[in-house]
């Protein structure tokens, strides 16, 4: 079957490093506004695949 559920995964995991250094200084508002944009786009993207498989599930539901 080809509807597939996907919840959390993230396609382009970033590689970080294991022993990553705590940050101590305040994230700059540029950094603050790519952080809100990021996270908007990424629930857009979110809802657009959960849309679009239920559209697929339904259709074929419809036309079975």
């Amino acid at each position: 079957m080809f509807y597939v559920q996907l919840k959390d995964r993230r396609w382009n995991k970033p590689k970080s490093p294991v022993n990553k250094a705590v940050s101590t200084c305040k994230p700059s508002v540029v950094e603050a506004i790519n952080e809100k944009s990021f996270e908007f786009a990424l629930s857009k993207t979110r809802e657009y695949i959960r849309n679009t498989q239920q559209a697929c599930y339904l259709e074929f539901r419809l036309f079975s």
